[in-house]
């Protein structure tokens, strides 16, 4: 047992925001934190995948992803196009000439940032991942991405499993000291991706556990992506999602920037 002021002094990185990618999220007081466990819930295709990939090669933080969701071409082409400015369909067309010589040297500089493209994510074979990962590099990974949640195997009926997971991650983030993001399906009322998810609309009702829980939804023309802190205990939050920060979004170049202040040049 410990006491407050000797649990300050022990908890090393526990608590410590990843660097900052959006400036307009930070200022609200939205922060992945080492050692805890986030959501990041939308309706498909809305760019719940695409946020995280982005914060994952922008942050410049050692990571692991577990991409199940998602398959290897794919997550090549959009993170080719995050790198670069170019188009999905141009990277495609240079994959396709053999002609990727600059994406891949873009790509290789991230080496840190570890995929893993198993369809289904098991528990043991994710710990054993992790394991490597802290072998090769000396420590545990900064941040842990789960794309998506439903595809992490766990034990129970649908719902049973989903919480089990939450339970599994929130104590993984603790023990590895890594800001462990999870990405999360929406109830069918809100799969049309154009309007706000507030707390009560996660598939599974599965708000207690995760520290942070973010909901997505854009605008009709897909321009803006609106980012609603349903739940936040270290910043603003509203669990009705009544209000929201707005990203920049160019969906044909996977690009979201801060909408106010988009940083041209950023991923030359």
């Amino acid at each position: 047992m410990l006491t407050l002021t000797r649990a300050k002094l022990t908890r090393g990185n526990m608590g410590e925001p990843l660097p900052t990618v959006f400036e307009s999220l930070a200022a609200e007081g939205i922060h992945f934190r080492r050692g805890q466990f986030s959501l990041i819930a939308a309706a498909p295709g809305v760019g719940k995948s695409i946020l995280a990939l982005t914060v994952s090669l922008r942050a410049g933080s050692p990571g692991y992803y577990a991409s199940a969701d998602t398959d290897a071409h794919t997550t090549y082409l959009r993170a080719g196009a995050m790198l670069t400015g170019w188009s999905t369909s141009d990277i495609e067309h240079a994959v396709t000439c053999g002609n990727t010589a600059d994406v891949d040297a873009r790509l290789n500089a991230l080496s840190f940032v570890r995929m893993d493209f198993a369809g289904r994510v098991e528990i043991d074979s994710l710990e054993a991942d992790l394991k490597a990962y802290a072998m090769v590099y000396g420590e545990w990974p900064h941040f842990i991405v789960i794309d998506n949640l439903s595809n992490l195997d766990s034990e129970g009926d649908r719902f049973q499993a989903l919480e089990y997971s939450c339970d599994y991650l929130h104590e993984l983030g603790r023990k590895t000291g890594a800001a462990v993001i999870a990405l999360h399906h929406v109830t069918g009322e809100y799969d049309d991706g154009i309007r706000p998810v507030p707390l009560s609309g996660l598939r599974g009702k599965i708000s207690k556990v995760p520290e942070m829980i973010l909901t997505l939804h854009r605008s009709p023309d897909s321009t803006r992506l609106f980012v609603c802190p349903v739940k936040n205990r270290s910043g603003r939050n509203a669990a009705a999602a009544t209000w929201n920060v707005a990203l920049a979004y160019d969906l044909p170049r996977m690009r979201i920037t801060d909408a106010l202040s988009d940083k041209e040049g950023v991923y030359a």
